[in-house]
């Protein structure tokens, strides 16, 4: 399968999968990973009485020297969803405000994209375990990796979903740890900043 073809059929992975919008760059020169850090760092421990786990991701979690946007991926407490969303929004510009993600943009320019994983649930037939894992893998990137992961799954016979984890036979295998994802894959765990491609 072609690079193009396979980006194409990672990028449409699954039905129904949320579509983010398109990256809006703010007019101004990206951040050096120490100022990302930073940011990302006080936005995190505002953030966090509402979540069971919040974690940075995207290029500051890969350390990449500049950074354009910050990405945060969070597990939020069952009932403080609401909260979360409310907290958010009260301090920032609002890009997108949807179920499973949050893009808006920060006085000083930067845009925050906090991405939200399901809690465990269970339905009439099955018990579905969190996607943090998978928000948490794909969210760190990059995009070619990410690419490179669904590959790995075609090649097993699996779908890689990186909003919702590793499938086979449409049953979802792994999606809970970036461990569990990649050992769905045959793949020994690689560390963010290895996952440049």
């Amino acid at each position: 399968m072609s690079m193009k073809l396979l980006e194409t059929a990672c990028l449409q992975a699954a039905e129904g999968e949320p579509t983010r919008p398109p990256y809006q760059p703010a007019a101004r020169a990206p951040l050096s990973l120490a100022s990302a850090e930073k940011l990302a760092a006080k936005i995190l421990s505002e953030l966090a009485p509402f979540c069971e786990r919040i974690e940075i991701a995207g290029s500051i979690r890969r350390r990449r020297p500049f950074v354009n946007d910050i990405d945060l991926v969070a597990l939020p407490l069952a009932d403080q969803v609401e909260a979360l969303r409310a907290r958010v929004l009260a301090r920032t510009t609002p890009i997108s405000d949807g179920t499973e993600i949050i893009l808006t943009r920060l006085a000083n320019g930067v845009q925050l994209d906090l991405w939200l994983a399901q809690r465990p649930h269970k339905d009439l037939f099955n018990t579905h375990d969190t996607n943090f894992g998978a928000i948490y893998l794909s969210r760190t990137g990059s995009k070619e990796h990410n690419i490179w992961l669904c590959g790995m799954a075609t090649r097993l016979g699996r779908h890689y979903n990186p909003q919702y984890g590793v499938f086979e036979d449409r049953r979802c295998v792994a999606s809970a740890t970036e461990e569990e994802i990649f050992a769905a894959l045959n793949l020994d765990f690689l560390p963010p900043e290895k996952r440049e491609r």
